[in-house]
């Protein structure tokens, strides 16, 4: 899986068409937080979850929960050593922010994704993080493990939710209103979920 690369990296260091969706009409709020010396820039509502959830499986999942929820998830599977169910939630999760950065058209948003998955890592131990790898890598070498984790994605569909989180973070946030024009009008749902069903998760079929 292309997820184990990344995930190695930083741990060493048509549903309705999106498309269709509108988002709010005015421009998002710029929060300024400071710290000593240091002063920092943000957007409310940049990588924002919706909905707080536990350590689900991914069957219990559904389209509407964005990366930010489900990285909530992977943290607490992580904080209670259930590794493997920590994986198929990364899993789900590394799937919806590529299909977000995909369809969004700020490119600056989509880095979004590595953010959440640096957040999600930052004050994980590195016995747990060990841990959380060597379930990956079962998982990567396990091809029925990998079967039924795919059969469960397929079961929660695409994401069926407006990409906030994401847009709000991008630099278009800084200048303008970020969700005016923020998804691709041509963008094909289905086609993006077959691509990366088949070339990020490797699912077989």
């Amino acid at each position: 899986m292309r997820l184990i690369l990344l995930l190695l990296i930083l741990l060493a260091s048509p549903v309705p068409m999106a498309s269709a969706q509108v988002g709010p009409s005015d421009p998002p709020r710029i929060i300024t937080e400071r710290n000593g010396a240091i002063t920092n820039h943000r957007v409310e509502g940049s990588l924002a979850p919706s909905r707080e959830i536990g350590c689900i499986a991914v069957a219990e999942a559904d389209n509407a929960m964005t990366p930010p929820d489900l990285y909530i998830g992977v943290r607490k599977c992580l904080d209670q050593d259930r590794f493997e169910r920590a994986v198929e939630l990364f899993a789900l999760a590394g799937l919806y922010g590529n299909f977000d950065a995909m369809r969004v058209t700020d490119r600056s948003a989509g880095q979004a994704k590595t953010v959440l998955i640096m957040g999600t890592f930052s004050t994980v131990g590195p016995e747990r993080k060990d841990r959380f790898r060597q379930a990956l890598e079962r998982m990567n070498a396990n091809p029925d493990s990998l079967t039924a984790l795919c059969r469960s994605v397929d079961r929660v569909g695409h994401p069926g939710y407006y990409p906030a989180y994401m847009i709000l973070h991008g630099m278009k946030a800084f200048t303008g209103n970020p969700h005016d024009g923020a998804l691709a009008p041509d963008f094909d749902a289905a086609a993006t979920w077959t691509s990366l069903r088949s070339n990020y998760l490797h699912c077989p079929g």
